[in-house]
């Protein structure tokens, strides 16, 4: 679970640098307002599909850990 969380944080962090890096300075958006709204949107849909990857491993990994103990039964 500790590694879902380290490799979730660096995909936030691969996100906003090619919004930094990238997509601001080919779109020329000078409007600071329009710059945290685009940050915003992209960062709370990257955290919620991350959260769905942790929320089903999680779901998958308790799944298999009950499968080896009824399989030990």
């Amino acid at each position: 679970m500790k590694t879902a969380m380290v490799l979730s944080t660096i995909l936030i962090a691969l996100v906003n640098f090619y919004l930094f890096y990238v997509y601001f300075k080919e779109k020329k958006i000078k409007d600071s307002l329009e710059k945290l709204a685009v940050m915003f949107g992209v960062n709370m849909s990257v955290l919620f599909i991350d959260s769905l990857l942790l929320f089903f491993g999680a779901l998958a990994e308790e799944g298999f850990a009950l499968l080896t103990i009824l399989i030990e039964l």
